[in-house]
């Protein structure tokens, strides 16, 4: 009995047991259960908040990269069309009234080297192109002499010649006929006072420099940075893809967001160039029917989330496996193995969750990102390698539980008490927020705090050589290129924050370009004058306060901004010194280069608003202080503007004064010493101004070479002396001067060749007149030219032989016909001893070569007779007569010999015809 109640007692109990363990494994699945959705949940909870900020941070960074890109390719444009208004309103001062004018003033080689000189500062311009009415290129950047090609079948000529309301047109891009590159044009129309179409001013701009600069930019592989018309036709795309530009494509990113916003935004989409799924962010260029697109691939851009992603799904399902595999453990124990059970499983629960825990930790190292966790008090939970790494956090500072206030002070404290930007403690939980936080040791770091449940995270990202990248950029819009100073643009802003801000104190403008600068170039090669551009930038530099901005404006132009002067005199001070270091020679190449500069000042006014009227100011004194002979400054003064005025001026009225017919030749006879007959004479152009009178040659011939127009007054001159000669007898001859500036045209003999047709004149009796300065130049292009001529049987002489250099090389170089003297040698003759031995020894020299020998300004009886004595062949001046007009030499031509006329009558015509030769 006894027994069988013990024994029913221990199967009671037994059951009991059993009955209690079932219970314990039905609580302990359920609990396991509930543990496992939790920590599903929490994984996918933070995995999607990965996933949500690494689509805003891509997105973000993609919409800064394309703001500063946009605003760059902005700039880049519009530098062309500032060349192309600088064009286009020199054309309306000149008031050309019809196309054949129009050509004659664009076809000049100094319109083609003032081209040139605006654009070659500018990487991005391919060339710029001047056509005329009928499409033909009538001035070329990129060649010398032009190339006959005609581009009426261009889109852009048709529009603009068919359209009288359309000024400007930009193309597609289309293949460069030249070399095979895509190009974009930028067509600017030219058009009469009375709308008549001209023609227009082309800017080519190849697209591989944007590619180029976008190759260099783009942060990774997977970054694509396109340029679109606002049509949709692609015109730059990073990386290059065969056959996608000049296509139009409506379905790409930046259409779509061009749908919703013209301005830009953020999408997401399949491109259809390339068939990737991307991220794209896009904005509207500000001035031009074009919009950039920075875009990356989705999987790029998320590839670091899909590892964290991946490594914490796998350790949230390895966590929850092992809680499986402890449930069916805990099953398979029974009875009197309980505690032990329950001992044994929380052992290896222990250990499986110390093993995930480190997975968990390893994900969070590998992040890009700082991480730290923090629970609801404030204190630490978690810390990733990351951020250990970024801020060199001790050990100490690691461990859970560390208190905020704590990680703050030593974040502090390595700063050099620099505290980061961080909110309070209490909002820190409540509400995100970002920003970014400078160390002391020049790293930038973007900081976020986000709100979880039961405390907050933060992430600390560095984005220190993103912020270089965009600073690159920003500083390649506002400095120059070759020597590193600000450019046009920049001191335009600087002189605007000057003049918004001057108080009490002076602020003065120097304006300075380097003289010789062409002559390093034109000797030494182009490497050799920009070497020399980034040393003179160097010591402008050097000899400038810190206060002091100096900018180079193109070329060998720079300006300064001295502030904060007292009196004009530190700006003289200042002027004194820049030319002192600028005289001192420059080592380029394994050479001494001596070079100078001059200097315009111009102080900022009162009543100064904008920057571009004192640097006009400034340019004006330049020009004065070039004219007084360089290496020197003046101050700007008002009388020079009108100067400056009065030649703009006349450069104006000249440009219409061949047109109207307010040239007229003069001519000097030559006479044949001894028996005094009459040889020939020698035409000297004037100017009958309508409202000043005779204007004579040393006035507006120089201003006709700088203005190109000497090609064609040249050209008239040879025409006009030709036929006047034809009606004189067969033995008198005519001598005409050229223009050193005649022999870069390249059309020189082609002139004389139709003037000599024309008028039916034998070649032997025109003599055309050269100055050693032509000779300087080039002497290869030059010689070759002067021996086409000679081979036509023209005659050629040397003019003011012995005012030059290297006189003796050139008459051993070419067979001179005519030696002439210059008159500065015959004017002193029997009042300086030396002068007499200057003409014989040149006599001499003309006499070995045998060349005829003549001399000039003869004004005296005795200066005849003492030529006479010394062998030379023919005399000229005003001993004989003054330039007469053609009408006026009936009695020369009839008495062909000439009788000395006295002293008074000599005096006479030397005071009212100084300037005729």
């Amino acid at each position: 009995m006894l027994t069988a109640s013990v024994r029913k007692r221990s199967a009671h109990l037994i059951a009991l047991a059993k009955t209690l363990h079932a219970g314990s494994i039905v609580l302990l699945a359920s609990a396991g259960g509930v543990l496992g959705l939790a920590i599903a949940a929490g994984a996918g909870l933070f995995i999607a908040d990965l996933h949500g900020r690494a689509v805003a941070d891509t997105e973000q960074n993609l919409v800064s990269l394309a703001t500063v890109l946009a605003d760059q390719a902005d700039r880049a444009l519009q530098a062309i069309e500032l060349v192309q208004d600088a064009l286009i309103d020199e054309i309306r001062a000149a008031e050309i009234a019809t196309p054949a004018a129009f050509a004659a003033q664009v076809s000049t080689r100094a319109m083609h080297e003032s081209l040139r000189a605006r654009t070659a500062a500018l990487p991005q311009v391919n060339a710029v192109t001047v056509v005329d009415h009928t499409g033909t290129l009538r001035n070329f950047t990129r060649f010398w002499p032009i190339p006959d090609v005609n581009i009426a079948d261009r889109a852009y000529f048709k529009a603009l010649a068919s359209d009288p309301l359309l000024q400007r047109f930009v193309s597609e891009p289309v293949q460069n006929r030249g070399n095979g590159t895509w190009t974009l044009y930028i067509a600017r129309k030219i058009s009469a006072p009375d709308g008549t179409f001209l023609g227009l001013v082309l800017g080519a701009v190849e697209l591989e420099y944007f590619a180029g600069l976008y190759g260099q930019i783009a942060p990774q592989p997977d970054y694509v940075i396109s340029l679109f018309r606002t049509d949709g036709v692609l015109l730059v795309r990073h990386p290059h893809r065969d056959n996608a530009i000049g296509r139009g494509y409506t379905t790409t990113g930046a259409a779509l967001i061009a749908l919703q916003n013209k301005a830009g935004g953020v999408t997401r989409t399949v491109s259809p160039i390339d068939q990737q799924d991307r991220l794209i962010a896009t904005r509207a260029l500000s001035t031009y029917p074009a919009t950039l697109s920075v875009s990356r691939t989705t999987a790029a851009a998320l590839a670091p989330w899909r590892r964290q992603a991946t490594v914490l799904g796998a350790a949230a399902g390895l966590l929850d496996l092992g809680l499986v595999g402890l449930f069916v453990l805990g099953r398979r124990q029974a009875g009197g193995q309980e505690r032990l059970l329950r001992a044994e499983e929380r052992a290896r629960s222990e250990h499986a969750l110390r093993t995930q825990y480190a997975r968990f930790g390893v994900a969070l190292d590998t992040m890009t990102q700082g991480l730290c966790l923090f629970d609801q008090d404030n204190r630490l939970i978690v810390m990733n390698a990351r951020y250990v790494a970024l801020h060199g956090v001790p050990p100490d500072l690691r461990q859970p539980g560390t208190t905020l206030a704590a990680i703050r002070s030593y974040l502090t404290a390595s700063n050099g008490d620099r505290a980061p930007p961080w909110p309070a403690p209490e909002e820190a939980a409540r509400s995100p927020a970002s920003f970014t936080w400078d160390l002391a040791d020049g790293r930038a770091i973007a900081v976020k705090h986000v709100p979880i449940r039961g405390g907050w995270q933060c992430t600390h990202e560095d984005v220190t050589e993103r912020r270089r990248s965009e600073a690159q950029i920003v500083r390649m819009a506002r400095h120059d290129a070759l020597t590193g100073l600000p450019n046009r643009a920049f001191l335009r802003e600087h002189m605007a924050g000057v003049l918004a801000g001057r108080g009490g104190r002076r602020t003065a403008v120097l304006y300075l370009d380097l003289d010789g600068f062409k002559g390093v170039n034109d000797t030494l090669g182009h490497p050799a004058g920009d070497a020399l551009l980034c040393l003179a930038g160097q010591r402008l530099r050097e000899c400038l306060r810190p206060s002091d901005f100096v900018a180079r404006l193109g070329g060998d132009e720079f300006a300064i901004v001295q502030s904060g002067i007292v009196a004009p005199g530190e700006a003289a001070d200042l002027a004194a010194r820049l030319v002192a270091m600028l005289q001192m020679p420059f080592a380029v190449q394994d050479r001494e280069i001596v070079i100078g500069t001059s200097i315009g000042i111009a102080l900022v006014e009162p009543t100064d608003t904008e920057s571009d009227a004192v640097l006009r100011r400034a340019d004006v004194a330049l020009y004065q202080a070039k004219a007084a002979g360089r290496g020197t400054w003046r101050f700007f003064e008002t009388d020079m503007d009108v100067d400056i005025q009065r030649r703009h001026q006349l450069g104006t009225e000249l440009r219409r004064a061949l047109a109207a017919g307010q040239f007229e030749l003069h001519y000097q006879p030559l006479v044949a010493a001894g028996t005094r007959t009459l040889k020939g004479f020698e035409a000297l152009l004037r100017w009958r101004h309508p409202q000043e009178g005779l204007i004579g040659p040393a006035t507006f011939i120089p201003l006709a070479e700088e203005m190109g127009l000497i090609r064609s007054i040249g050209a008239w001159v040879l025409a006009q002396a030709c036929r006047d000669a034809a009606i004189w007898p067969d033995t008198l001859t005519i001598a005409v001067n050229l223009s050193s500036v005649q022999f870069l045209r390249g059309d020189l003999v082609e002139d004389v060749t139709r003037a000599l047709i024309g008028a039916g004149l034998v070649a032997s009796r025109l003599e055309l007149e050269i100055t050693e300065s032509v000779l300087l130049r080039d002497h290869a292009d030059t010689f070759r030219i002067l021996h086409r001529l000679k081979s036509l049987g023209v005659r050629i002489a040397m003019d003011d032989f012995g005012t030059g250099y290297s006189s003796v090389s050139y008459l051993r170089r070419f067979p001179f016909d005519t030696l002439k003297i210059d008159q500065s040698f015959v004017r002193t003759l029997g009042q300086d001893g030396g002068a007499i031995a200057i003409v014989r020894a040149l006599v001499g020299l003309g006499k070995a070569c045998n060349m005829g020998v003549v001399a000039e300004g003869v004004e005296t009886a005795e200066q005849a007779a003492l030529l006479e004595a010394e062998g030379c062949d023919a005399l000229q001046g005003f001993l004989f007569s003054r330039a007469r007009p053609a009408p006026d030499l009936t009695d020369i031509l009839t008495r062909r010999t000439f009788a000395p006329p006295d002293r008074a009558d000599a005096r006479s015509d030397r005071t009212h015809q100084r300037d005729a030769a």
